[in-house]
């Protein structure tokens, strides 16, 4: 009996947990979108004042499309190197003490999850596992009984 009720709570569990993350998911589409659309309006208006640039002076001209280039591929590249996805971006980690490891400041900072999307990822599967575990067990094996 006890089985059953942890295999109840787990399932309303990971139903949280992918509610959850759902709804990360919903606003990674979103926040991926609207970039898709800045990014090229910010293109296209910085080509405009390149050009006006060009018209006025073409060393200013030169200047501007030059720290246009160099600080695109800087953010790019440095976006990059973090190696976040667009999930950990939405799902930024809280500050202060409302961070899951604030308590717990043994724990490695390169073992702990980057965002809240990895870290109901984490959950997701140790719940799964655990789910997998009882429902094994519960089949005739170490822990769990048979009924004839």
């Amino acid at each position: 009996m006890e089985r059953d009720a942890e295999i109840d709570a787990i399932r309303q569990e990971l139903a949280l947990l992918r509610a959850r993350y759902l709804v990360y998911g919903k606003a990674t589409r979103i926040m991926r979108g609207l970039f898709m659309v800045l990014i090229p309006a910010a293109a296209i208006a910085a080509a405009v004042l390149a050009a006006k640039l060009f018209l006025f002076d073409a060393l200013y001209g030169a200047f501007f499309l030059a720290a246009v280039l160099l600080f695109g591929a800087a953010a790019t590249w440095f976006i990059r190197a973090l190696g976040l996805r667009w999930i950990d971006f939405v799902s930024q980690s809280p500050r202060g003490i409302y961070n899951p490891y604030f308590f717990h400041p043994g724990i490695d900072p390169r073992l702990r999850a980057r965002s809240d999307a990895a870290l109901i990822e984490q959950q997701i599967v140790d719940r799964e596992r655990r789910l997998s575990e009882l429902s094994a067990g519960g089949a005739g094996g170490p822990g769990g009984k048979t009924v004839h």
